[in-house]
């Protein structure tokens, strides 16, 4: 894992706001929880869904194609488009990354 920039400043990321970045070939969708800056893969893991399109309410994430369900801090599946209940579903968890701030711009901790 290695510290990248993401190009993107912090005060530009709202409380529950979806903002997509892309830092090498890793699709990121970062977002504020509770005050802090988080970030998570931007494809839905079920079925390829552009997560920065999707819904933030509470700090869970709906994909805008089916309807999965994420915990944005854990990457936990909260709710299986299908109906079943997790972790039993076809859902995998999404990859969700540490972030931090320096000189006010996101840095994420990805896989190298």
């Amino acid at each position: 894992m290695s510290w990248q920039r993401t190009g993107i400043r912090a005060e530009a990321i709202a409380e529950g706001a979806l903002v997509a970045a892309t830092v090498g070939a890793h699709s990121l969708v970062l977002s504020r929880v509770a005050g802090e800056i988080r970030a998570a893969d931007g494809v839905c893991p079920h079925i390829g869904g552009d997560l920065a399109d999707g819904s933030m309410e509470e700090g869970r994430l709906t994909c805008p194609l089916h309807g999965a369900t994420f915990d944005f801090v854990t990457g936990a599946v909260r709710a299986d488009p299908f109906g079943v209940a997790p972790p039993e579903g076809g859902v995998e968890p999404l990859p969700v990354f540490p972030a931090r701030t320096t000189d006010g711009e996101v840095e994420v901790d990805l896989p190298s």
